[in-house]
């Protein structure tokens, strides 16, 4: 099969290692087919010999603008091997032209260099960008110049893609907001404030449980402090880099707290047994972290107009893939998700969903998640690991459009079957609230004894799955066989026939 669009640019100008999710084809007929490429589901789509584009790059662009969704990391590449003089001259073929029209803006757009066509030579109406039946689409602007409304959801340092799947429009349809509101009002109304007054500190230890970590007391408590003040900045100060320093501290030794984003090349790894040090990931190179970071912070503000679901995948993720310091990247692009649900008004002020705990659930699809950025990157940054395993990437003009300009259609899914699981843990705490309750005062009528203690018991049954183990017992030596039988009865008749 002849390979058009996307395909057909990849191989004529040898860009072999940028992965395509989106592959088309010329051959007999129309017909989408879904294949596995290292495990990452692919589409590609065959057209009729009729499509055929011709051997020119800029028609073949065209091809993609109509038939497949953006992938703005390659154009820029391709638009990189092309000059200005020779996008004007096939804008001014067809000037008026739709698809000339966008190619036109998108080379500016992505090249920043600017394309020398005549004044008045541009006409026809206004054209969308992109094709909000196909992606999501961020606040209209104007763009006289080429006579095209940008509804990209970024800015030239940072534009990201989602398209429109059948997941994610499923995951727009729903009421989220709607649904927490239902299940919050059908929960006893002390129970319901116990549940979000512990869901703070759950949050905060699955989120440090992600990273491998057992916080410390004072640590905990800050990182709570902060969680409670999720979404109370304005979206334009939300990821300024005073503020992100500022939440930084609140969950790092503060001798590990950088005072400014990183000044050198960091890395995620992973040390294997007598295989040294396993490189998993290489964020941005140092250069590019604050133009990344300012572009991040200019996407926030378009995407106010967008479902807040969106807003969330996107500045929570890009945020990690950027990993503008040198630890606490994870826990704070957790608490993005949190700061964007809370300040959209998913999240009624003073409820912390647990989307940490739904993360850990489900360990392997968060790596999958992250992995479906990292592979395609990590197959085409090249780097050297030198003393004290400092890293320096020698290509990074190559890689910089992967960073600035990626599909995270993948990540929005993802975060919405991690809102799905947190939204269904929230009655689910508060009957765990109801049953220890009613086996505490069950447990008080066997043997009255302080509180403290009586939580620690039944805290140690529950660790033992409804037993209580003979080490443990050591512990409560004034209690008589008896009565330790009996509260531990009382425990099991509580929690008997929980899901």
């Amino acid at each position: 099969m002849t390979p058009v669009g996307y395909a057909f640019l990849r191989d004529h100008f040898a860009f072999t290692k940028v992965p395509l999710r989106h592959e088309s084809f010329l051959g007999s007929g129309f017909r989408t087919e879904e294949v596995l490429v290292d495990g990452v589901k692919r589409v590609r789509k065959i057209f009729p010999l009729a499509y055929a584009p011709g051997d020119n790059p800029l028609a073949h662009i065209v091809f993609s603008l109509k038939y497949e969704p953006p992938h703005l990391d390659l154009l820029r590449a391709v638009f990189r091997r092309m000059e200005p003089d020779q996008v004007a001259g096939f804008v001014a073929a067809t000037p008026t032209g739709a698809y000339a029209r966008r190619i036109g803006f998108l080379y500016e757009f992505l090249t920043g260099s600017r394309v020398p066509i005549c004044d008045g030579l541009i006409g026809g109406n206004y054209q969308p960008l992109l094709d909000p039946t196909k992606q999501v689409t961020g606040a209209v602007r104007k763009v006289p110049r080429w006579r095209i409304d940008d509804n990209l959801l970024g800015t030239p340092a940072f534009s990201p893609v989602v398209t429109l799947t059948p997941a994610v429009q499923a995951a727009l349809g729903t009421d989220w907001a709607g649904r927490i509101r239902e299940i919050m009002a059908a929960q006893p109304a002390e129970l319901l404030h116990r549940a979000l007054a512990f869901l703070y500190l759950k949050e905060t230890r699955s989120s440090f449980l992600i990273e491998g970590e057992t916080p410390g007391r004072e640590r905990e408590e800050r990182f709570v402090t902060f969680l409670r003040a999720a979404g109370q900045s304005p979206t334009g100060e939300s990821l300024t880099e005073a503020r992100l320093v500022a939440a930084q501290k609140a969950i790092l030794d503060a001798r590990y707290a950088l005072p400014t984003y990183r000044s050198d090349q960091n890395y995620v790894g992973s040390r294997g047994r007598g295989f040294g040090e396993i490189v998993h990931y290489i964020p941005p190179p140092p250069e590019f972290v604050p133009s990344l970071m300012a572009g991040l912070a200019a996407s926030a503000v378009r995407m106010d107009t967008v479902p807040a679901l969106v807003q969330a995948a996107v500045l929570g993720f890009e945020f990690v893939f950027i990993h503008p310091f040198e630890d606490g990247n994870g826990r704070l692009h957790r608490f993005l998700l949190h700061d964007v649900f809370t300040h959209r008004g998913v999240f009624p002020s003073g409820t912390a969903l647990p989307l940490s705990a739904a993360i850990v659930a489900e360990t392997p699809a968060y790596d999958r998640v992250l992995e479906a950025f990292s592979k395609p990157l990590m197959a085409q940054i090249r780097y050297t690991k030198g003393y004290e395993g400092r890293v320096t990437v020698s290509n990074p003009g190559e890689v910089e459009g992967v960073y600035r300009y990626p599909d995270l259609t993948p990540q929005v899914e993802y975060l919405a079957t991690v809102l799905e699981r947190a939204i269904a843990d929230l009655p689910r705490e508060v009957e765990y609230l109801d049953r220890f309750d009613r086996a505490f005062t069950a447990a008080r009528a066997v043997v009255d004894m302080p509180d403290v203690r009586l939580r620690r018991l039944l805290g140690h049954i529950e660790e033992g799955g409804g037993v209580l183990s003979q080490n443990k017992r050591k512990q409560f030596e004034e209690l008589t066989d008896a009565e330790v039988a009996g509260i531990v009865a009382a425990y099991n008749v509580a929690f008997r026939n929980q899901e």
